[in-house]
């Protein structure tokens, strides 16, 4: 924890950030406030202060990665202490930069407006029509231009601490043709931020986890940082506001921290596309699991789902009774990601080498040392299979199960 003069200053974001409303995803009309992630912004800001170079932000789908970042990079234009840091995020869609957001704290921006207007106009040369030295040269030109300013700048020397953002930059590269330039972009930018001695952080957030493969190989170059999904107490809260700005009653808050473990996207999805009705979403669920494993069976020419299951479930066994995990119910650390699991990101990979975890991880089944499920309805509804030894369970099985495992804790 941060204390004296910097702890004040980092308390006063956390307010700031904490007054906010953000969109429930899904349902725009509603509008929740900001909670929890005072400690995910304190280690943050701590490892930007002394730290330079490429950062990985990953984590599940819907944890809030984005949200986070654009929260932060607003806040520290409205508390003073942040004189030192520049901020910028540009944020991706599938085909474009769909938003360039400047924060530079403590500066009239008309003064330094020919800048700003150089950061946002560098965000209209990234397109799917770029060859990839092309691309890689269009996302590095921000922190050339940074690097610069800052030096060229009278009202911009002592920024020690510049943060730049590449927000959801693997949505774009999905479409753009793969990952694999990822890895080429992120050294690119190491190598800019070394022969420039810019003091940048520049941070890739992604969620598919082949996107976070290409980036962590790169080493000593970069370093990977772990965002989770908001803890159960925050959850809970989100989830009663929602309900109660949206006039439902009777939610079980204990069930749907359950199956989704804090995920903000998928409370977003069962409010606005499902109306709240949990059966219908967790059948949803269910089929996401089995088309994952439909997947690996029909490129490994497996005759059936049920051999598949058949597979898992004798993989999970062995590799408990390894581990010493007990009885195989479909712990993460047992599955390990196999059977396209991990490729279908119903499984994330928490070992990457060095990687700082922002947040602190629940103490829940579907949470291993090295593997969890990126919400917790994947592990009940491979638990449920796995119980009763064939895929075809539904909705009201799965919460058989949940509803089981309470009584027994």
């Amino acid at each position: 924890m941060l204390t004296g003069i910097m702890g004040e200053v980092f308390g006063r974001l956390i307010d700031v950030m904490h007054g906010r409303l953000v969109p429930l995803e899904g349902v725009k009309s509603v509008m929740v406030h900001f909670r929890d992630r005072e400690g995910e912004v304190e280690r943050f800001y701590a490892d930007v202060r002394r730290l330079r170079g490429v950062v990985t932000l990953y984590g599940p789908r819907g944890a809030g990665k984005s949200t986070l970042m654009r929260l932060m990079g607003e806040g520290i234009r409205e508390v003073g202490g942040f004189e030192d840091t520049l901020f910028v995020r540009y944020s991706f869609t599938e085909v474009m930069i769909e938003e360039a957001h400047v924060s530079i704290p403590g500066v009239n921006e008309g003064s330094v407006r020919e800048v700003i207007n150089a950061l946002e106009d560098a965000a209209n040369g990234v397109s799917l029509n770029l060859s990839p030295f092309g691309l890689a040269g269009a996302l590095v030109k921000p922190i050339i231009l940074l690097s610069r300013a800052i030096r060229s700048r009278a009202e911009l020397r002592g920024r020690d601490n510049v943060v730049v953002v590449y927000d959801d930059v693997d949505k774009f590269l999905r479409r753009y043709g793969g990952y694999d330039v990822l890895e080429a972009i992120a050294n690119a930018t190491a190598d800019v931020i070394t022969e420039h001695d810019a003091p940048v952080n520049a941070v890739f957030t992604v969620s598919d986890q082949a996107a976070v493969a290409a980036a962590g190989r790169l080493g000593s170059k970069g370093r990977v940082y772990l965002l989770w999904n908001l803890p159960r107490g925050a959850f809970e809260d989100v989830v009663n506001e929602a309900a109660g700005i949206m006039n439902v009653g009777n939610v079980d808050t204990e069930l749907l921290w359950n199956l989704m473990g804090g995920n903000m996207r998928e409370l977003g999805i069962l409010a606005g596309n499902y109306n709240w009705d949990v059966k219908a979403w967790l059948q949803g669920v269910i089929m996401r699991v089995t088309a994952a494993l439909e997947g690996y069976g029909r490129v490994r020419e497996i005759k059936s789902i049920s051999e598949v299951l058949a597979r898992l479930i004798r993989k999970g066994k062995s590799a408990a009774d390894a581990y010493g995990l007990g009885e195989f119910v479909g712990q993460p650390d047992a599955v390990e990601g196999y059977f396209n699991l991990l490729e279908e990101n119903i499984m994330i990979y928490l070992g990457m080498p060095g990687c700082r975890y922002l947040s602190e991880l629940p103490r829940e089944p579907w949470v291993g040392g090295r593997f969890a499920y990126q919400i917790s309805a994947y592990y009940w509804a491979l638990r449920a299979m796995i119980e009763r030894g064939s895929v075809n369970v539904n909705s009201d099985d799965v919460i058989k199960v949940i509803n089981k495992s309470r009584n027994s804790s």
